[in-house]
């Protein structure tokens, strides 16, 4: 039985295999955030063709408007204060880029409909902070 990927998961899958991300990644390799390199990637593959092949650019670029609705809403704190904790602090570099990966399953195209995004993780960001501080 073969299983087709979503866009999200093909964009997760291969930005993981490029940057060398797994689940026991850190934020910080050597002087490098790891949150922003995958930014900066992704903005790279968006924006300049060519600079990686077809089969790595093409997945990359779909996550554009994820990284810019991240970009808008969680590093301009446009969204509640624990959903930008949450993802700024709670969730791990592979479960960010698994996040975008949402985003993009989820076809967040507009910064209105990424502010909808980050606003239905509240309960999720709750729950982590919850688990993580004990209220």
């Amino acid at each position: 039985m073969t299983t087709t990927k979503t866009a999200g998961q093909q964009f997760a899958a291969n930005l993981t295999k490029t940057l060398h991300i797994g689940s026991r990644t850190r934020n910080r390799r050597g002087a490098y955030n790891m949150r922003e390199e995958i930014i900066d990637t992704v903005q790279i593959a968006a924006t300049a063709p060519g600079y990686w092949t077809a089969e790595r650019q093409q997945p990359m670029a779909a996550g554009y408007t994820a990284v810019n609705g991240y970009r808008n809403h969680i590093l301009g704190g446009r969204v509640d204060s624990i959903v930008c904790w949450y993802v700024r602090e709670g969730l791990s570099v592979y479960q960010f880029v698994k996040l975008l990966g949402r985003m993009i399953d989820a076809k967040v195209a507009t910064a209105y409909q990424a502010e909808l995004f980050f606003a239905s993780l509240r309960a999720e960001a709750n729950a982590a902070y919850d688990a993580r501080y004990g209220r």
